[in-house]
């Protein structure tokens, strides 16, 4: 019997997550594609019809951009792959959409970085409450 805190649809998207990963990287080695391209997340429908891929490309904007054009096309195929693996009586229809959270994380330690040194910078001008040599502790 199922655990009912965990969701089929949950089941599904972890497992969809690991063939698509499987079949990516059977796709890579075979055609010598560039750019290593990582499933980060995948979401399912809680009606198990759709399910939207979230992937992240290792190299340059073209390697990218290509990418991005081969999943588009390969989606039925990686759906064909998904289906003969997984005793569904519909295979879920596959989105593969560009992930930009590591894009938006490194904009964020970027912002991060810039404010640190500043906010440094400001406390030790206002001054600090340890007392420095010039300074007689007991006054």
């Amino acid at each position: 019997m199922a655990n009912p805190s965990y969701p089929r649809s949950l089941r599904l998207a972890k497992t969809v997550r690991r063939l698509i990963s499987e079949w990516l990287e059977d796709e890579q080695i075979k055609e010598r594609q560039p750019g290593l391209v990582t499933v980060t997340d995948v979401k399912v429908t809680p009606d198990l019809h759709r399910a939207t891929v979230f992937y992240t490309v290792l190299g340059a904007a073209d390697d990218r951009v290509s990418a991005e054009a081969r999943l588009a096309e390969s989606a039925p195929q990686a759906r064909a792959y998904v289906a003969h693996h997984v005793r569904l009586r519909h295979a879920p229809t596959l989105e593969f959409v560009s992930d930009d959270l590591p894009a938006r994380s490194a904009r964020i330690d970027q912002l991060l970085e810039e404010i640190g040194p500043r906010e440094h910078g400001t406390s030790e001008a206002s001054g600090s409450s340890a007392p420095t040599d010039k300074e007689d502790p007991s006054a």
